[in-house]
């Protein structure tokens, strides 16, 4: 088991930091917009599911959300679409909190596949928090 965190600032409050995770209108703006394709679906409710994925590029994840803490924090299983098929869901919690003008993200993820070492999904996370962290959110 590997777990990493990564934590970006994002020039917005927490509450529209929230919507950008639990919309799919939000979601949809910063996950993976360089892929056109890309299907959102999500109910961001303890239990609720999630699946985002891009036929084209053979890309997707899905998984259950398991906290919903509005507008502080959300735990989901991980579940890759496409690729090697997991055994195991992964985990991950993402956690919200002011910081001076905007609002402290902070990725942790739980790597649960013998063998990975978490890398790949290190960069993924790197990536999209970025485009997180540059997009003007309302």
């Amino acid at each position: 088991m590997t777990d990493f965190a990564l934590q970006r600032h994002v020039q917005a409050p927490v509450e529209a930091v929230w919507r950008a995770w639990t919309t799919r209108e939000g979601i949809a703006t910063w996950w993976w917009p360089q892929l056109p394709d890309t299907t959102y679906e999500l109910e961001p409710r303890v239990g609720g599911s999630y699946h985002f994925e891009s036929k084209a590029a053979g890309i997707g994840v899905h998984g259950e959300f398991s906290t919903v803490d509005e507008p502080r924090r959300l735990e989901l299983t991980w579940m890759w679409i496409g690729g090697d098929v997991q055994d195991v869901p992964d985990h991950v919690r993402v956690d919200l909190r002011p910081d001076g003008d905007g609002t402290s993200v902070t990725v942790t993820h739980q790597v649960n596949q013998p063998g990975d070492t978490g890398e790949g999904l290190r960069q993924g996370w790197g990536d999209v928090l970025d485009r997180l962290a540059v997009t003007a959110l309302p």
